[in-house]
């Protein structure tokens, strides 16, 4: 019988134990994700994809990073209110993580922008993945507090590691040069970054 006390009673400490560390860990975690959308906070999503480049440099494989901006952010805001425009970003921080692989990254970066870090991702591939994101925010309305359905739209700025972008900050910064001509072509758009390309166009 104190046997049997005793192994239950080991048991329930073990089970406490593991309360705890679960505990812990979500508290931890907690601090690395962003609230409204649950997706990396920045600065986390920065060292882990620096991580990301140092492998694939390393290995000499390929990391695509794209910037998804929301379109009409600031309107959706305007005509219908704040908690709007963290519904719209909500929906489409749930097509990214729908998009992406479990081993991708995915942050929030700016107020109506998220980042992806693909890994061992082509251009082509990268392009699949920004291509399933956009139609996939699109498949669905956002439904606002008031029952009104809301149609939104993302643009996509692609770029994938090469010579000319040796780090995270360096690929961040063809993405948005890519997102800036997509943007510039109408909202709804994909672009990928292309290296002779762009250092050609004017400034």
């Amino acid at each position: 019988m104190w046997i049997i006390l005793g192994m239950a009673l080991l048991m329930v400490i073990a089970w406490q134990w593991h309360i705890i560390r679960q505990l812990r860990q979500d508290l931890l975690n907690s601090g690395l994700n962003d609230r409204l959308t649950g997706l990396y906070h920045r600065h986390h999503l920065m060292a882990l994809a620096e991580s990301e480049i140092n492998r694939a440099q390393r290995s000499n494989s390929k990391v695509s990073a794209m910037i998804v901006d929301l379109d009409y952010c600031a309107k959706i805001n305007h005509q219908h209110g704040h908690q709007a425009g963290d519904l719209a970003l909500q929906h489409v921080a749930r097509a990214a993580n729908e998009s992406i692989r479990d081993f991708d990254l995915a942050g929030r970066f700016s107020g109506e922008e998220i980042v992806l870090i693909l890994p061992n991702t082509d251009e082509h591939g990268a392009c699949v993945v920004a291509e399933r994101l956009r139609n996939k925010v699109k498949q669905s309305a956002v439904m606002l507090p008031d029952q009104q359905q809301l149609n939104i739209s993302v643009t996509i700025g692609i770029a994938t590691l090469h010579e000319e972008t040796e780090t995270i900050e360096d690929l961040l910064l063809a993405a948005d040069t890519a997102l800036q001509t997509a943007m510039k072509a109408g909202i709804d758009h994909v672009h990928l970054y292309q290296v002779e390309a762009e250092l050609a166009s004017p400034t």
